[in-house]
């Protein structure tokens, strides 16, 4: 097995670890207290949601899939796809600047937390095709023949398969610290250490140093991180995509890295293969950023994507 898929794979074991031990909720949260700290947390950034919103709750093969749909009905679509264990909420930072000229669509990964539900446990989407399909299904819900997207961390690799795959339904992607292209070698230490050892220190230790140092984000999303790693989320293994896989992404793609993205790792190696593969690609480096850009950057981010949508 290839380093950054055996990385990828230990991240997805750790994030399901507790379906190894007994489950009476019944859910992807294992205990009711789980479930209503998330819930707690998703109401509270939705308190400060800046825009009007419309909350739906959308029919797909692998259950409800909830879109926190924003912006004018009739401008263009975007899809905006979270990363892994903080929900559609974390675009509060940008969804206003966005959906000035968008109609944009904050969906709830399917299996992962926040408000989208399974049908079943054992029935989710498990690799990118079966993502892509999934997405197909939220896009047809919708009425949205073809979008552009926004997408973080494993929502970028999710959003990398489904262009891949649906080449047609895409007109652009902005993905930030995409999971897909680099992964860092130092996740593969620190989840075995924490796969050994689970602890409450060491789960928090994980938390911080995947969030990174800039503060606002720890207070934003370091409670959804430690609730998320006593939750068994039902997700894929976002690997990196292979050299044909990336030369296969034929919609222009703008990507964003942080310099201090510590799941990412090496940001000019990132940008460097990037650049190399994907046929029509601009890559932003912040040199000061953690794995979170929209976030610790919203100003910059939400100007250089509304800039790069609009282009004729």
């Amino acid at each position: 097995m290839k380093k950054p898929l055996l990385v990828a794979s230990l991240l997805t074991v750790l994030l399901v670890l507790p379906a190894c031990r007994e489950d009476k909720h019944g859910s992807i949260y294992v205990t009711p207290e789980n479930e209503a700290k998330i819930m707690a947390l998703y109401d509270a950034r939705l308190a400060t949601w800046p825009t009007a919103h419309d909350a739906l709750s959308l029919p797909t093969r692998y259950g409800q899939t909830h879109v926190l749909a924003s912006g004018p009905k009739d401008a263009p679509p975007v899809l905006l796809i979270h990363a892994m264990g903080i929900t559609a909420t974390m675009w509060e930072p940008n969804v206003a600047a966005l959906s000035q000229d968008f109609r944009t669509y904050a969906i709830d990964t399917i299996g992962d937390l926040g408000r989208s539900k399974l049908d079943a446990l054992d029935h989710y989407p498990g690799d990118g095709r079966a993502y892509g399909l999934w997405l197909s299904d939220v896009m047809d819900q919708l009425g949205i023949d073809k979008a552009h997207i926004v997408a973080a961390s494993m929502g970028g690799w999710i959003t990398m398969n489904f262009a891949i795959e649906h080449p047609q339904r895409v007109r652009s992607l902005a993905l930030l610290g995409p999971l897909g292209i680099n992964s860092s070698k130092d996740v593969l230490f620190r989840l075995m250490g924490l796969l050994l050892f689970p602890t409450r220190e060491n789960k928090e230790g994980l938390t911080n140093w995947v969030l990174g140092e800039n503060p606002v984000v720890r207070t934003a999303y370091a409670e959804y991180m430690n609730t998320a790693l006593n939750c068994r989320s039902k997700l894929g293994t976002p690997g990196d995509l292979s050299d044909d896989q990336l030369r296969r992404l034929s919609a222009p793609v703008l990507i964003f890295l942080g310099g201090k993205d510590n799941p990412i790792g090496d940001a000019r190696a990132a940008s460097e293969r990037a650049q190399r593969l994907i046929p029509s690609v601009e890559v932003e480096v912040f040199p000061e950023s953690g794995h979170l850009v929209n976030t610790e950057h919203p100003e910059p981010v939400n100007t250089r994507i509304r800039e790069f949508f609009l282009r004729p």
